[in-house]
């Protein structure tokens, strides 16, 4: 059920919905949607051309220092538990790869 929760957003922001051919997104990895869903529900509800670009995460840890690549522990349904790769603690800033981001649309 939380798809249509991303599916009904990203329709949203979308001016002339009838006239859309195809949209490209950026899906950061630290979304609770996996690209291969985000796609699928997507073209069912409208029918667009969908092409995702997966986005890796980037954090800073509180902890220890590091700066890279968060490590993914768990994808729940709608929950992503990540947590710093080097020290493995949960204390981490979140510089990017959370967001959803209408890269462009191509109308008719």
């Amino acid at each position: 059920m939380h798809e249509h929760i991303f599916i009904q957003s990203i329709i949203k922001e979308i001016p002339n919905k009838e006239n859309v051919l195809g949209i490209d997104i950026e899906l950061g990895e630290l979304v609770g949607i996996e690209s291969n869903h985000l796609r699928e529900y997507l073209v069912k509800e409208t029918s667009w051309e969908v092409r995702i670009d997966d986005v890796s995460s980037r954090i800073k840890c509180s902890s220890c220092g590091y700066g890279g690549q968060a490590r993914i522990k768990e994808r729940l349904h709608d929950l992503v538990i990540f947590c710093c790769p080097k020290c493995e603690d949960f204390n981490v800033e979140v510089l990017g790869g959370q967001d959803i981001k209408i890269k462009n649309v191509v109308y008719k």
